[in-house]
């Protein structure tokens, strides 16, 4: 019998039978895994703080056919300020369902986990740009799952000369302005984007965190990751984008 000892992160909980939980969470060790928590639902129960959505907790599991079980848990952060505000809560709802649907099961991501787990810190906390912290994750999401954009040089000949470049999805980045002429539907960039683009792929979100950015340039950044990760995401169209869309329309993010 496998047991295992994991820190994880509860990505989604479904009631089963009267009192269970099967759990959807990412872990470091696993990668993502299936696990049933029997007993979660009860009021008195050991596990029910860790079952709940958005809980970073340690996990003891057991392995059991294709499933674990949920054995024994200890919270590290339960992230629970994320629920009082349906800003905050919408726009974690859609970074967790982003991994949820596009990471494959049991395979391990750990640079991910660890973006996963700074930016619900960062979600939690007051006085943040959510828009940018998601135009953070996204990028560094991209990376991690391999479709990292080229910023740091032409996609297309190599050169490092990016002043009036464009970028283009289809040619997975940036293209110069010798080569823009090349190519179809290029998309306008400024060049403090880019450089944007390429600070945050070199450096953690707790430290891009801290970085003084325009609105004009998050917005742009952030239509530009709209329309790539269109692109080369598939799952990607769920309710929760949805009402992020709404609110970002509210505050004048397009």
């Amino acid at each position: 019998m496998v047991i295992v000892n994991t820190q994880g992160i509860v990505l989604r909980a479904v009631k089963y039978k009267e009192n269970d939980l099967i759990l959807t969470i990412f872990t470091r060790k696993l990668g993502k895994i299936s696990a049933i928590a029997k007993g979660a639902r009860r009021t008195k129960s050991d596990l029910l703080s860790s079952c709940q959505v958005f809980a970073y907790s340690t996990f003891t599991l057991k392995k059991q056919g294709n499933m674990y079980r949920v054995t024994q848990t200890e919270i590290i952060k339960s992230f629970y300020e994320i629920s009082y505000d349906l800003d905050i809560f919408s726009y974690a709802t859609y970074i967790i369902q982003l991994i949820d649907y596009n990471v494959e099961d049991e395979v391990t991501n750990n640079r991910l986990f660890i973006l996963l787990a700074q930016t619900l810190y960062l979600l939690a906390k007051e006085e943040i740009d959510i828009v940018f912290i998601k135009d953070v994750f996204e990028l560094k999401f991209l990376e991690y799952i391999g479709f990292k954009p080229i910023v740091n040089r032409c996609s297309n000949c190599g050169s490092k000369n990016l002043n009036n470049s464009v970028f283009n999805i289809y040619e997975g980045g940036v293209i110069c302005e010798n080569c823009r002429e090349l190519f179809e539907y290029n998309m306008k960039i400024d060049l403090t984007t880019i450089r944007l683009m390429e600070y945050i792929l070199n450096n953690d979100i707790l430290t891009c965190n801290k970085a003084k950015v325009s609105k004009y340039i998050v917005k742009e950044l952030d239509k530009i990751l709209k329309r790539y990760l269109n692109q080369y995401i598939d799952n990607i169209g769920f309710k929760s984008l949805n009402l992020i869309q709404n609110i970002e329309n509210k505050k004048g993010v397009e």
